[in-house]
């Protein structure tokens, strides 16, 4: 054989080639990380605004009520305080879902609904449609919040802006229940019905939002009564 043999690559050449990767390996997770605190938001937010949509399209379409849960700081264990918040859409085909009076066996009431344990209502009673965890998003990017910063303007300018400014108790929650006439109304932690401060529209009307975990970007949304409208505002 002519010519010189060819050498394998030397200790320096390869690690040459392992430093480029890592280099590189570094630039794609920090590429992802910062997408992922972006998109994880925006999908959050699609997902609840989707959420109260099909909440007031199932109560009109099915005459049932269809309670919106919210949950503003609980984690996936449903401890209080602990995570980002969850949401749960539960329809109530017989009305009994507040009711005060011990419910037979297998139905849920308000009253007991603690996820994520006891939260599926018996078949007769109405479902489970949906939920979220907020920490389900990558790298909990998003939660119930609200910086301040974000005004309202139109029929909902002065409303406050809030994570949930229905949410009270241990752990805090509320629920927005739309009705089969497609208005709803308002209950707080303890199922009293919430009615807002204010007068006018606001005295009829609440909000909610999502805040990423970076402060950057946000989403709110009003909910007026009457008529069940639900506006929305980012930035």
């Amino acid at each position: 054989m002519s010519g010189r043999a060819r050498r394998g690559m030397t200790m320096l050449e390869v690690s040459v080639v392992l430093a480029i990767i890592a280099v590189l390996a570094a630039m794609s997770w920090t590429s992802y990380e910062r997408f992922s605190l972006r998109i994880g938001p925006q999908n959050a937010a699609a997902e609840l605004s989707g959420a109260l949509s099909e909440a007031r399209a199932r109560a009109v379409d099915r005459q049932a009520d269809v309670w919106l849960i919210i949950y503003p700081d609980i984690n996936a264990s449903g401890q209080p305080n602990q995570g980002s918040g969850a949401w749960f859409l539960v329809e109530d085909r017989t009305h009994e879902f507040n009711d005060t009076n011990t419910p037979p066996s297998g139905h849920l009431r308000y009253s007991t609904f603690q996820p994520p344990a006891q939260i599926q209502p018996a078949p007769e009673q109405g479902v489970l449609a949906a939920s979220m965890y907020m920490d389900s998003y990558t790298k909990r990017s998003v939660r119930f919040g609200a910086s301040g910063t974000l005004a309202w303007t139109g029929i909902f300018a002065g409303l406050t802006p809030s994570g949930c400014s229905f949410c009270t108790g241990t752990p805090r929650r509320g629920a927005i229940v739309f009705r089969g006439d497609g208005s709803a109304r308002f209950m707080d932690g303890a199922g009293n019905p919430f009615t807002p401060a204010g007068v006018g529209t606001l005295q009829r009307a609440v909000s909610l939002g999502l805040l990423s975990s970076d402060g950057q970007r946000e989403f709110q949304f009003a909910v007026s009564g009457p008529v069940g409208f639900v506006d929305s505002r980012s930035r």
